[in-house]
């Protein structure tokens, strides 16, 4: 491992230096300064010299060669691990940015369903309210007759389930106030007749006989009314819509 470590840091062109140096100084020594001084500068023989060039730059030319093609492995190899590095690094990001980005996603879907809690809630709430005020209205409108207060209090009572019902409750609701007002348009059109105490006989009969028969009339209209509050029909209605739900309702 060592080896390898030394390996890779070696300056290869410094030791092709060393070793031209090196092959200079054996040549020198053992042909001879004076020697090779005189063969290139006394007249020399152009190809000869030309030769003896050639055979003694060779092996440097192979030293340079092997020293650049070694330099040019060291760099690719130093270029190959640092991308290994950086690989390593943009791994590690990679991980902490999707394990930020899965925190993220939990945290978003935690806050999604505390949001939807928060809207069941407080829909749940509201229509809970509504469902108080349809039997209060029955508290108050029921044992007496109804009149033209109890149409716009059912009237009212039905926009604001519009809110948080869908569309059949708010029509059911409609359906109720507009029979209170069938129902308060009929009576006024068709009152009692007062019984003249002097009449007698058959006249008489004829009158309380018209008056039971418009008594029955009274009675299909607030027959209808007042079972919509009897509660198998209220609970029936409502059911439906008395639990806790985590999407508003839209018709169609």
């Amino acid at each position: 491992m060592a080896f390898r470590d030394t390996w890779k840091r070696m300056n290869w062109l410094a030791v092709a230096g060393v070793a031209t140096a090196l092959y200079v100084i054996a040549v020198g020594y053992t042909l001879g300064w004076s020697r090779t001084w005189s063969f290139l500068t006394t007249e020399p023989d152009l190809n000869e010299v030309g030769d003896f060039l050639a055979g003694l730059l060779a092996p440097l030319a192979l030293v340079w060669l092997i020293a650049a093609v070694l330099t040019q492995r060291q760099e690719l190899n130093e270029t190959r691990d640092q991308f290994v590095e950086n690989q390593k690094v943009v791994d590690a990001q990679l991980k902490t940015i999707n394990a930020q980005n899965a925190l993220l996603s939990l945290q978003h879907n935690q806050s999604v369903e505390n949001a939807k809690q928060a809207y069941r809630l407080s829909l749940f709430d509201k229509r809970f309210a509504i469902y108080q005020s349809f039997i209060k209205f029955n508290e108050a409108h029921t044992g007496k007759d109804y009149r033209d207060e109890s149409y716009w209090a059912m009237t009212n009572l039905a926009q604001e389930s519009g809110f948080v019902f869908d569309r059949s409750i708010e029509e059911w609701f409609e359906a109720i106030a507009q029979q209170i007002h069938d129902y308060i348009q009929f009576k006024s059109l068709n009152p009692h007749k007062n019984l003249n105490f002097s009449l007698l006989g058959e006249e008489r009969d004829a009158f309380d006989e018209y008056n039971r028969n418009l008594e029955k009339q009274y009675a299909e209209y607030t027959g209808w009314i007042k079972e919509q509050f009897l509660p198998e029909v209220r609970i029936g209605k409502f059911w439906h819509f008395l639990h806790v739900s985590d999407q508003p309702y839209i018709e169609g």
